[in-house]
């Protein structure tokens, strides 16, 4: 069932800690480049992740000059390479530029600010502990793409819609991987399996997103997702590692 309400003071401590984390990720960025365009066409993130932005050689050249930690986003009204900004945990956090950002949390998406609809919170939890009472579904930390897989488990996320209302939202889905296969990353090629997870949300809408993770660490290289149903399509992939 979708959730809709005022944003007010439980909105505030989201935003307002999200906010402190984008204020310290932009005093800690050594550099950052940035094209505030959207990209258009198909994007090569579904023919093997050669570059994200299509036709645009420019990017993968701009990431091969930077020495810091980068990826290549495209999150639809804007696009290029971004340099970490913050890492607390294994939470890292990327400046955009016109005080936006884009987090992520073991690679996966996290929140983002900035963008005309925003993603304020995200948590996974395996299927069977959606059954749990809340204060123990609360307690549950579990990252499903560093799983075996084929498996299920539960998504939530919460976000800010362009109304200014919080938004909340699940979904039951389902994670395969495919066979490794080497593919071709901005600077240099990776084994990785291409990974899919099919999302049937709580409102019947459905969606998928492809996850390109190492097939030893599974640690995820690139993401091609729409955040939640009618959401932004988010795109990204790992220019130099920071780990």
């Amino acid at each position: 069932m979708l959730l809709v309400k005022k944003l007010q003071s439980d909105k505030g401590r989201p935003k307002a800690a999200f906010s402190r984390a984008l204020k310290v990720s932009g005093l800690l960025v050594a550099a950052l480049i940035l094209n505030g365009c959207a990209s258009g066409g198909a994007t090569p993130l579904e023919d093997a992740v050669k570059s994200l932005l299509p036709g645009d050689a420019g990017h993968v050249q701009q990431a091969s000059e930077i020495a810091f930690a980068s990826l290549v986003v495209d999150t639809g009204d804007r696009s290029g390479v971004l340099v970490l900004g913050a890492l607390g945990g294994s939470t890292t956090f990327w400046p955009t530029g016109n005080n936006g950002m884009l987090s992520l949390y073991h690679e996966g998406l996290q929140a983002t600010a900035g963008l005309p609809e925003d993603l304020l919170t995200t948590r996974y939890m395996p299927f069977q502990a959606s059954k749990m009472p809340q204060a123990n579904k609360a307690a549950t930390a579990y990252v499903p793409w560093q799983q075996a897989t084929p498996l299920e488990y539960r998504l939530e996320r919460l976000w800010e819609d362009s109304d200014g209302l919080t938004r909340a939202l699940g979904a039951d889905a389902r994670l395969s991987c495919a066979t490794p296969k080497v593919v071709t990353l901005p600077l240099g090629e990776q084994r990785v399996e291409v990974c899919t997870a099919q999302r049937h949300w709580d409102d019947g809408s459905r969606s998928r997103a492809t996850l390109w993770r190492d097939s030893q660490s599974r640690r995820l290289w690139a993401v091609d997702e729409v955040a939640w149903p009618d959401g932004p399509r988010i795109q990204w992939e790992v220019a130099r590692p920071w780990w």
